[in-house]
């Protein structure tokens, strides 16, 4: 099988293109960049439509939906499968994703379902997964486990970084707009299972927002305002305030490492061990670590992220937030731990530090699962089904 692989700097991309040379695909891989232009770029379209015409690819893959590629795709009568795993993925709302040729996997069920009351039929609910294979050949010593071995750790951005301060720009909104924002806020901070940022902004606070903090749509996006001020500038923020949070009352109480990027002052209690290795380095924290602590995006609303699947495969105990989807597959208390607020945090973070036996059970019984389920192998089995279909 010939396969075009369109590659970004995209997490996951090297564990799907491990699968296809497993599987023996000839496989030529195209890079682009994902922060220009890949709606009605007509040079990536003319690039993708050049690497078709010189060999009978069986399909074109990438990692999210790009409009020009599967513009040039249909142009050369050949299936695109676009897997995403960002929420909310604007493209998603482009005059493109109905297009014959194509077939776009949603692992974010919230979004699939609003997509599919539009009676988009190109579009398929289709979760992550992870690598098992690749992480159970990592083989640890003594000393890799002292290193990782630490009571919590939590592995990601804290979204309090400068490029995701866009929120700032609201500090100029008048009294009466930024008390509404900041209760939607907090409002939405306390709910786990519903997402009303999008939802509760009026028109008129809309209004006030553009003023501050203008954006420019594009013509061909059934994409709101409303989605982009909601789900991405206050769902960032209010990640950002709930990963300090969280990461502050936690420090403060037990051993907590954080592989972030960026320094973290306003943490001192926190050991801030810099960014963690994709590769090998996060299977050994996963691993060792008693408790793997997620704290997901807020603008994936139902959705299981790479993160938990990638925590779970590797054999760690995850303490997530609570999402929706996990409860298709997994059985909390049996494959993970969920939690639904600041307080049932901290008593489930204190129950499974001193209840060995039980943690390691769960801890276990997910990394079953995800072995058994929720591979690369087993997703790509299932989008070639559906493209075969």
């Amino acid at each position: 099988m010939k396969i075009l692989y369109i590659t970004w700097d995209s997490f996951g991309s090297e564990d799907i293109g491990l699968e296809f040379k497993r599987r023996n695909y000839e496989i030529d891989e195209v890079w682009i960049n994902a922060k220009e232009d890949t709606y009605s770029n007509r040079q990536l379209e003319k690039k993708i439509i050049h690497y078709l015409q010189q060999k009978p690819y069986d399909f074109v893959f990438s990692w999210n939906y790009f409009p020009s590629v599967a513009v040039a795709c249909h142009t050369c009568k050949i299936k695109y499968a676009a897997w995403i795993y960002d929420s909310p993925l604007p493209s998603l709302w482009h005059s493109s994703v109905t297009l014959p040729t194509n077939y776009i996997f949603i692992f974010d069920k919230a979004d699939y379902l609003q997509l599919k009351q539009k009676n988009i039929n190109t579009i398929y609910f289709l979760p992550l997964a992870a690598n098992v294979d690749r992480y159970d050949s990592y083989q640890m010593d003594k000393e890799i486990e002292e290193i990782y071995s630490v009571p919590i750790s939590f592995v990601g951005s804290t979204y309090m970084e400068s490029r995701y301060q866009g929120y700032r720009r609201f500090q100029k909104l008048d009294d009466y707009t930024k008390g509404y924002v900041n209760g939607l806020l907090n409002a939405q901070k306390l709910i786990y299972g519903g997402f009303i940022l999008e939802d509760l902004l009026q028109p008129e606070i809309i209004e006030e927002m553009q003023q501050v903090y203008p954006i420019q749509l594009k013509e061909e996006l059934g994409y709101s305002y409303a989605k982009h001020y909601g789900q991405i500038v206050l769902a960032i923020q209010l990640t950002g305030m709930e990963r300090k949070e969280i990461l502050e009352v936690l420090s403060e109480k037990y051993k907590l490492y954080l592989y972030t990027r960026k320094k973290t002052p306003w943490l001192p209690y926190a050991v801030n061990k810099g960014r963690a290795g994709h590769w090998k380095e996060s299977c050994f924290i996963f691993r060792c670590s008693k408790i793997n602590l997620n704290i997901t995006l807020r603008s994936i609303r139902t959705g299981i992220p790479l993160r938990a699947f990638e925590i779970m495969g590797a054999g760690g105990f995850l303490l997530t937030n609570y999402q929706e989807d996990f409860f298709d597959f997994f059985e909390p208390g049996v494959d993970f731990v969920y939690y639904t607020g600041y307080e049932d945090l901290l008593q489930k973070t204190e129950y499974y530090l001193t209840h060995e036996e039980e943690r390691q059970r769960i801890a276990r019984s997910g990394y079953e699962k995800v072995k058994k389920y929720h591979t690369y192998q087993k997703r790509l089995d299932t989008i070639l089904e559906m493209m075969n279909k």
